[in-house]
């Protein structure tokens, strides 16, 4: 005979009382749907997200509440990529994309600043370290409620998780000057940013209610959301809100451009900004009045109708980001926490046919019948011949070459960045290198962008599904993940055959762990190419900087 149902979890917050739901077999209370900041629309659309609203009476937090505005434009490419890389028979393939196709859309919004939190605790005293998560997304989609991170596996390990949502695209990061006019800081965009600040305020001000200590959080994030992950390192706004990071895959497209000039083929963040609300007709005296007065779905509707003045990024504005976190860590001014970053083998199979370049700040110039633009050859200089023997092809427009070239250049080697001047600095610093691959034959994708995420999050996603192996790995992934978050320390859990010690990173004989379905310590493979793209980095952080 089954027992009396449980009660379901409440908790009191600043806010007002919160009623979740019990899940992992009653062993992880989770609270969606929680709103942390004031919602962005009418006047307050392109502002700092204000202060979060209260309730009387019990709040139902049963229901994510809806995700941001975006572009979704690649998705049907992007999972159409996914799909048929993997070496299935041609039938299921074609199952799953009909799958896809059929799935409900999640409801989007403008009033999108909602969190999530796990916790397998509710007592104030437990002082749970916590865990941020930050969806990536290139900045103009995605969902702290994707299926992917629709799991309780990493609570389940001892951590409170938090998935947060924040304002992406021309809602989170449009910077007009009229804008800039407005704010008491002389500076506009970077709104999705502070969203992300204003979870972290969240977090420390309401997570002791869930068992989360407020003195132990740890971001992190994979691609948008690995690159948000190093903002918040770079922000002076975010200082103290966080004290681990972890970054996946994170790489800056070149699109941290500065508010007022241009930079490589981007206009400056306002020129562009400026060029959207002409194209949206708003020419009058007040044009960000006019773009107010429309509704979010005609906005988006231009968006989607323009490819060069609909997407919107991350701005250097010398307030909220000073400068490229590129230059940041390089100088040492980056936030000195505990930084766990690495990279994916393979992080170009999936994103190539989207770029048409093989460096993505050239993505929307022409592309010559060699492959190979002569804005590429201008910026590798000397390199390039060098370049062309690593990527063998690369100068006759070879796929595989650009796609190699492409996920080293723009992840790979952005993560050594990172690493080796975090780790000159004195912080402590891991890098990982992902290469697992399912061993279906035909398989083509490799260890692709985002690959490593199921096995972050322990999430066992039908499309996907994992072996035992993979299993097994995830859950050796999670033990590094929390116990750096638990105790600044990847190497505090007792280690085991797949479990080896991670060492810390050296820059002058640097190593990393390879997680496969065997976990490996071995030097960093791709040195030389690292290296050489990290000279261009140099010169780019020399270019921003210059006067």
């Amino acid at each position: 005979m089954a027992g009396p149902k449980r009660t379901a979890p409440e908790v009191e917050i600043a806010q007002g009382r919160l009623s979740g739901r019990w899940k992992a077999k009653g062993t992880v209370a989770v609270f969606k749907g929680i709103p942390f900041a004031e919602p962005p629309v009418g006047d307050r659309r392109w502002k700092a997200p204000g202060p979060a609203p209260t309730w009387s009476g019990t709040r139902q937090a049963t229901k994510h509440g809806p995700m941001a505005i975006q572009r979704a434009a690649g998705f049907e490419e992007f999972m159409g990529n996914l799909l048929n890389g993997q070496g299935w028979h041609p039938t299921r393939v074609r199952g799953l994309e009909a799958l896809v196709k059929r799935m409900p859309t999640p409801e989007q919004s403008e009033d999108c600043l909602y969190l999530s939190v796990r916790t397998p605790s509710l007592e104030p005293s437990a002082k749970l370290p916590v865990m941020v998560w930050i969806h990536g997304g290139d900045h103009q989609d995605g969902s702290g409620s994707d299926a992917f991170y629709e799991s309780n596996a990493l609570a389940s390990h001892g951590v409170v998780t938090v998935s947060i949502n924040y304002r992406l695209g021309l809602f989170g990061y449009f910077a007009h000057p009229d804008l800039r006019a407005e704010s008491v800081h002389g500076v506009s965009g970077n709104y999705g940013t502070l969203d992300q600040i204003a979870a972290l305020e969240w977090v420390r001000d309401n997570i002791a209610a869930f068992g989360g200590d407020p003195d132990n959080v740890t971001i992190f994030g994979e691609s948008a959301g690995g690159e948000s992950v190093l903002h918040l390192m770079t922000s002076p706004l975010a200082r103290g809100l966080f004290h681990r990071a972890i970054a996946q895959s994170p790489g800056s497209g070149g699109q941290m451009v500065p508010l007022d000039r241009p930079f490589l083929a981007h206009p400056g963040a306002e020129a562009r900004s400026r060029a959207f609300a002409e194209a949206a007709g708003a020419t009058g005296e007040d044009p960000v009045a006019q773009l107010r007065s429309m509704s979010a779905d005609r906005l988006h509707e231009i968006v989607l109708a323009d490819d060069e003045t609909g997407d919107h990024y991350p701005t250097i504005d010398g307030h909220v980001l000073p400068e490229s976190p590129y230059a940041a860590f390089a100088a040492g001014r980056q936030a000195p926490v505990p930084l766990v970053i690495g990279s994916n083998a393979d992080e170009g199979t999936l994103l190539i046919s989207m770029m048409q370049s093989p460096m993505v700040e050239y993505r929307y110039l022409p592309v010559p019948d060699d492959g190979l633009q002569p804005e590429v050859r201008e910026a590798l200089g000397d390199d390039i011949d060098r370049l062309i023997e690593i990527y063998p092809g690369l100068d006759r427009g070879d796929v595989g070459a650009a796609t190699d070239f492409l996920g080293d250049r723009l992840f790979g080697a952005a993560v050594y960045h990172y690493a080796r001047h975090h780790a000159i600095g004195g912080n402590p610093t891991h890098v990982y290198f992902f290469t697992r691959v399912p061993k279906q034959a035909g398989q083509t994708l490799g260890a692709y962008h985002a690959a490593e995420i199921p096995f972050v999050h322990g999430s066992n996603v039908p499309i996907l599904p994992m072996s035992s192996k993979d299993k097994a790995l995830s859950r050796e992934i999670m033990r590094y993940w929390t116990d750096h978050a638990r105790r600044a320390d990847v190497n505090a859990g007792a280690p085991g055959v797949n479990h080896p010690e991670w060492p810390a990173f050296d820059p002058a004989d640097p190593q990393w762990i390879r997680f496969d379905h065997t976990v490996t310590v071995e030097p960093v493979q791709r040195r030389e190419q690292y290296e050489i793209f990290g000279a261009l980095i140099d010169r780019r952080i020399a270019d921003l900087t210059a006067d």
